[in-house]
């Protein structure tokens, strides 16, 4: 019977200058909330958090951990960002604990399964939403010490091949699930790692208010559903004061796929968070979606002592917004940028290498962002191809191309307009 449990979430590990210089990280939020839901049917078990970031070297001192904890199941998550530390973590738990069942889950394994699961890094997926699935798996597993294959929304192989069972409904009442639990992290592991509040603090605590999003931008995942479920107003901010009166944090992140749609939705908890918690400050590195931005939902997010937000437009092209599938009002996301920049700390999201864009329709998104008078950091990315979203259905890749895409070391757009230097006019003035 499953007593013990080691869930891991992977990025890079502090022997990385790039974690305690510039990576931003969050709280292994989504860990948390599995751990609770688990707890909640079954206090007896014991949950461990290895947290990559805040470890000095993460291959050695995991292997630490499995010697000391001794875990009898251990879940492993990461973005596809992390694959190559991804694969290596698992292959190292793999070797430090053969018997011990490894179960993939988040944004890498739920779009590239068939790869870990032919490589052995885990013994199953859990794709998408992952409570209720990983709460049945344990569940499972509490009876039968075989790992069951027929559990829904998870993959596995069976007999050489790759299983899909079928997709788990989404959680419709997020009211139902238990707080994330922040018992099982020491928030001094996170001084001096940056983080989404854009301080060194360790007081500080994520929230996600929905899941979901009822867009269709073709480059983004599908994991919390392309629709929006939202929590009550009273359900975030009772997690918001238990967070303030047991952790002593005062400083929230909230990281909705969507938090301003309904704009009515957002309106009333940004009133109810101003009116319950007057002396807490918010950020949002995520989930404003600046055309569905007023006057009024900007003053609110200022009477909430918000700090910080990301607004994206991402290609100041209609025809490209069009395809991609985000239909962004350009000039009303621009008066909006501007409005808010005057006010908060804010960073503006540009995107080239869009399939069919010119080079003219590129520079234009440049002048774009370089015009934006008042913002903190406009940011401009090279689109980049996930597997399983619909930007690479609509790439149709070769195996070879595939191959290159879920690796991430095919972008030739970036070489090509690298290639004229008068292409980003001022944008680094």
């Amino acid at each position: 019977m499953i007593k013990r449990i080691l869930l891991c979430d992977v990025e890079q590990d502090k022997s990385t200058p790039e974690v305690t210089n510039k990576q931003m990280t969050n709280h292994p939020i989504g860990l948390l909330y599995l751990a609770s839901v688990v707890n909640q049917k079954y206090p007896d078990i014991e949950f461990r958090i290895f947290h990559t970031t805040t470890f000095e070297n993460a291959e050695r001192d995991i292997q630490l951990m499995i010697e000391d904890f001794r875990p009898e199941l251990v879940g492993l998550r990461a973005l596809s960002l992390f694959q190559n530390e991804y694969e290596s973590l698992a292959a190292v738990i793999r070797n430090k604990a053969p018997d011990v069942y490894i179960i993939g889950g988040g944004p890498f394994p739920s779009a590239s399964f068939t790869r870990i699961l032919e490589n052995n890094s885990v013994d199953m997926v859990v794709l998408g939403e992952g409570d209720e699935t990983f709460l049945d798996l344990v569940s499972r597993l509490r009876e039968h010490d075989e790992l069951p294959i027929d559990v829904n929304g998870t993959v596995l192989m069976v007999n050489g091949e790759v299983k899909i069972n079928n997709r788990r409904p989404l959680i419709q009442n997020l009211d139902a699930l238990p707080f994330p639990n922040y018992d099982l992290i020491n928030l001094d592991d996170y001084v001096d790692i940056p983080n989404h509040s854009l301080k060194l603090t360790t007081k500080c605590g994520y929230i996600c208010s929905s899941r979901g999003c009822p867009y269709r931008c073709f480059y983004c995942h599908t994991g919390f559903g392309k629709g929006i479920r939202r929590r009550s107003k009273e359900n975030v901010v009772d997690e918001m004061r238990n967070l303030s009166e047991t952790k002593g944090i005062k400083e929230f992140i909230f990281l909705d796929d969507l938090f301003n749609v309904p704009r009515k939705d957002g309106k009333e908890l940004l009133e109810h968070i101003a009116k319950s918690l007057p002396d807490v400050q918010l950020n949002f590195p995520n989930g404003l979606r600046a055309d569905q931005m007023d006057s009024e939902f900007i003053d609110l997010l200022e009477e909430c002592n918000t700090v910080h937000m990301a607004l994206a437009i991402e290609t100041a092209t209609p025809r490209l917004q069009k395809i991609c599938g985000k239909r962004l009002k350009i000039d009303k996301a621009y008066e909006i940028i501007q409005e808010a920049s005057k006010r908060f700390i804010v960073v503006s999201f540009f995107m080239i290498g869009f399939p069919t864009e010119t080079v003219e329709e590129a520079m234009e998104t440049v002048r774009l962002a370089s015009s934006l008078e008042h913002v903190t950091q406009p940011v401009l990315n090279v689109v980049r191809v996930y597997p399983e979203t619909a930007l690479f259905d609509f790439l149709d890749p070769t195996p070879e191309e595939a191959r290159l895409i879920e690796q991430q070391t095919a972008a030739p757009t970036v070489g090509k307009l690298n290639e004229d230097p008068d292409f980003y006019g001022d944008f680094f003035s």
